[in-house]
């Protein structure tokens, strides 16, 4: 619980501190005193959320300390010690410039931090708070609390449960997808890889190997030109050549000119010799490899690039590098294919045993949220006729959903109907104060251990009046006995019934909050009952409202004028003695 507050800055507030009690404590004042500011200061030490407009005009810097007092909550997991007086010091500073700034101890802290921390020792609710009702998320939160510990650890396991099925539905997809990606890219892969093997291609064979081929078809036309040449000489092995039909037509002239045993037939027999030498050598030269050798080799080696060509083309790919690396990607996509049978079997079959668990793990959750829906419906049409609410009756609904989520196979809603008509959700058929009521009478029946040390209510009770806010006020001094209770009223039957009461006014331009006495009380309650303090018939109204609550001697009506039924005040609230 708060043992003290120190505000400096905020809102209206130039300085204010406040040591509170155990029990329950009314907050008052005139309207524009500087209520607002108050409840945002205790917004700001219980972590929500901060604005530069928080601080007071003119200032640069707006605090709020507080010393919490009976330990962590009953949930927390906090590792924030308290002191050896067992009280925990919080602050929280504002900064025009940025730098907001957190401490606990003494010791700066992470905002995030604070505000679990913060959240776990204190829970405020404004007069906007029933709009939670209205909210699904928020109504199966309330109704899992009421389930015990057992369903806290089920609805871990079925979010584990639920997260993990759907990682293998995911990973399931991805490796489907992955699949039809790797088939796409990789479609007649083994045939293509075992095409390749005997081509042996390495880095830069393609444009070696064409360039070996533009060499090799130049020496096929030098090698086919030279025979060519030769064979019109020599005439072959069958035919006559020029240097056949050179030498008869020589030796058919010197027959002719009678020029035997001449010089003339010496010079032709020189000369005849002299060209078989020329074309001895001219053989020899050409001795290498012999054009269909050359057209072979070059065939070959035309094959094969137009086989990397065409390869190529079906794996998009433009280089023997590229080739290459597809090769090797192909080869290890092929392997995975091969092996993504198996391991697709064994993710379905994973997803389906969790989905399966799951589903168990939602019925189980289902079986308990229906037992303390039924116990917290009880509870809250219990506390709602105590209420003057009798001729309304509240429900939980477990509507069960076609898939599994990871909170759960149920959609919870809270309904309500009234005098036997048909039940709708409480957003479509309550009012603004039955939602005060509802909300109320939901906070008194949540079981303790999910209570924080301390509760603030800022004009919860808006909306009701007369007897619905003085039984309003019953309950909330019941709920002040299981926590501490502050509430920002204007109703002075509640305020009547608190065991402390501060009021807060303006004193020139600051606002000043003082703790009430019992005299100073009755003042106050007259006034807000009256709008005149010093009224003598609202005094005595006041003085009425504050004995009567002590000596808890007065009978309420729960019914209309002339009903028979009563409740006394003491029972079956069964409230302990209040101080005045």
């Amino acid at each position: 619980m708060i043992e003290e507050i120190s505000i400096r800055n905020v809102g209206g507030i130039s300085s204010v501190s406040m040591r509170l009690e155990t029990g329950f404590t009314v907050i008052t004042g005139e309207s524009g005193a500087g209520k607002s500011s108050l409840v945002r200061a205790l917004e700001l030490i219980g972590g929500k959320r901060s604005q530069t407009l928080f601080i007071r005009s003119g200032e640069e810097e707006a605090s709020v300390e507080a010393v919490f007092s009976g330990g962590p909550s009953r949930n927390s997991e906090s590792t924030v010690p308290a002191d050896e007086d067992g009280l925990l010091f919080a602050r929280r500073i504002l900064s025009r410039g940025g730098k907001n700034r957190c401490f606990f101890q003494n010791k700066g802290a992470p905002f995030s931090t604070f505000a679990a921390l913060m959240n776990e020792r204190m829970r405020i609710q404004s007069q906007f708070a029933q709009m939670e009702l209205l909210d699904p998320k928020r109504q199966a939160d309330i109704l899992d609390f009421c389930c015990g510990e057992n369903a806290v650890g089920l609805r871990d396991a079925l979010r584990k449960t639920f997260e993990e099925a759907l990682r293998s539905d995911r990973e399931l997809r991805a490796v489907k997808a992955k699949e039809q990606e790797l088939k796409r890219r990789f479609r007649d892969a083994e045939t293509i890889v075992e095409a390749l093997r005997p081509l042996n291609l390495f880095p830069g064979c393609d444009l070696l190997w064409e360039k070996e081929l533009e060499e090799k078809t130049s020496a096929f036309q030098h090698a086919r030109k030279v025979r060519e040449n030769l064979l019109e000489l020599t005439g072959g092995a069958s035919g006559e050549g020029v240097l056949d039909r050179l030498e008869s037509c020589s030796l058919e002239l010197i027959r002719r000119l009678s020029l035997e045993k001449t010089d003339v037939e010496d010079a032709l027999n020189e000369g005849l010799s002299s060209i078989h030498s020329f074309v001895r050598a001219i053989e020899e030269r050409a001795s290498g490899p012999s054009p269909e050798k050359i057209e072979r080799d070059r065939e070959t080696l035309e094959k094969k690039l137009g086989m990397i060509r065409k390869i190529k083309r079906a794996t998009g790919t433009r280089t023997a590098e590229e080739l290459l690396s597809w090769t090797e990607d192909a080869q290890q996509a092929v392997a995975w294919l091969r092996e993504e049978a198996r391991f697709s079997s064994e993710l379905l079959q994973r997803a389906k045993r969790l989905r399966k668990e799951a589903s168990s793990l939602a019925m189980e959750l289902r079986s308990l949220r229906q037992k303390a829906g039924k116990s917290l419906q009880t509870e809250v049409n219990a506390h709602l006729r105590e209420l003057g609410m009798g001729e309304c009756f509240f429900s939980v609904r477990l509507l069960p959903l076609d898939k599994i989520r990871s909170s759960g196979a149920d959609e919870i809603s809270f309904t309500l109907s009234t005098g036997g008509s048909v039940e709708m959700p409480v957003n479509k058929s309550a009012s603004g104060g039955e939602l005060s009521r509802i909300l109320l009478a939901l906070q008194l029946s949540l079981p303790e251990a999910s209570l924080p040390a301390t509760l603030v209510f800022d004009e919860v009770e808006a909306g009701l009046g007369g007897k619905a806010a003085l039984l309003a006020g019953y309950k909330l001094l019941a709920l002040s006995r299981k926590t501490q209770v502050l509430l920002v009223t204007h109703e002075a039957t509640i305020a009547a019934l608190a065991d402390h009461h501060f009021l807060v006014r303006k004193s020139a331009d600051c606002v000043v909050v003082g703790k009430l006495q019992k005299d100073e009380r009755i003042g106050e309650i007259a006034r807000m009952l009256s709008g005149d303090a010093s009224l003598q018939e609202a005094r005595e109204h006041a003085e009425r409202l504050l004995y009567s609550g002590a000596h808890g001697a007065q009978e309420i009506s729960f019914f209309d004028s002339g009903s028979s039924d009563t409740v006394n005040a003491d029972f079956p609230l069964m409230l302990p003695q209040r101080k005045v």
